[in-house]
């Protein structure tokens, strides 16, 4: 009886998962050769190693947000990344994480020591770069910024930021990072002010009907990754 179990057990641990994400940079997308990248796919893949799980024949799959998200929710063996975990997700799913904040920080040029808001009030006195009919845009809107200037991407943003046509945006800190090396530049020609929103941490979201077994191996192998200091020199690679 104990072997049957045993064999049950190594067989499901054994069925290939499928992975579905966005394309949400630097956390996941497709690069210029085609390849799936990003801090959350290096994440997922050495979580597989470590666990000793696999991914299905499709590997990562890059698909809309709500296609993916439906996905998770009624597919088992199914992850779902890079995922906010909210308190209306919450029951819907398995969770491994977490894998980093979910900080949306303001942030202005490090040469730029005469823009120093402390807080939103004093930052509605400065322009400020958002990507047009964006969640972010219309949060700003409602936040009391009329000096707005609106932008097609996330990159265009920095690139407005540089170029002194605003004072301000809006970013996590893994994405300000990611767009001011797109631009030739890196973080450190940033300063940090405060932040707008840090209300939830990203997860990989799992779909419940996926063997808890998987999920307690990928929240194993996670949680060594971040004792032994390999989560964290990751992260630091995506913030170079």
């Amino acid at each position: 009886m104990l072997v049957i179990v045993l064999l049950c057990s190594w067989w499901h641990l054994a069925q290939a998962m499928q992975a579905v994400t966005e394309d949400m940079p630097p956390y996941n997308w497709r690069d210029e050769q085609g390849e799936m990248t990003g801090f959350s796919v290096q994440l997922l893949r050495a979580l597989l190693v470590r666990s000793g799980l696999r991914l299905d024949e499709k590997g990562i799959q890059l698909l809309p947000w709500a296609r993916a998200y439906q996905m998770a929710l009624y597919q088992p063996d199914t992850v779902l990344f890079t995922a906010a975990r909210t308190s209306e997700r919450d029951k819907l799913f398995q969770w491994v994480g977490p894998i980093g904040p979910r900080a949306i920080w303001f942030w202005r040029l490090a040469r730029r020591s005469d823009v120093s808001p402390q807080n939103l009030a004093e930052a509605t006195r400065w322009r400020i770069a958002a990507v047009r009919n964006s969640a972010s845009a219309q949060q700003l809107s409602l936040d009391g910024f009329e000096s707005l200037v609106n932008v097609t991407d996330e990159t265009d943003k920095f690139r407005m930021l540089r170029r002194g046509r605003v004072e301000l945006v809006t970013a996590l800190e893994l994405g300000a990072a990611f767009h001011m090396r797109q631009l030739g530049s890196t973080l450190s020609e940033l300063t940090r002010l405060f932040v707008q929103d840090a209300q939830y941490d990203y997860y990989f979201a799992v779909s419940r009907s996926t063997d808890p077994a998987k999920v307690a191996a990928l929240q194993q192998a996670l949680d060594a990754m971040r004792l032994d200091g390999s989560l964290e020199r990751l992260r630091q690679q995506w913030l170079k």
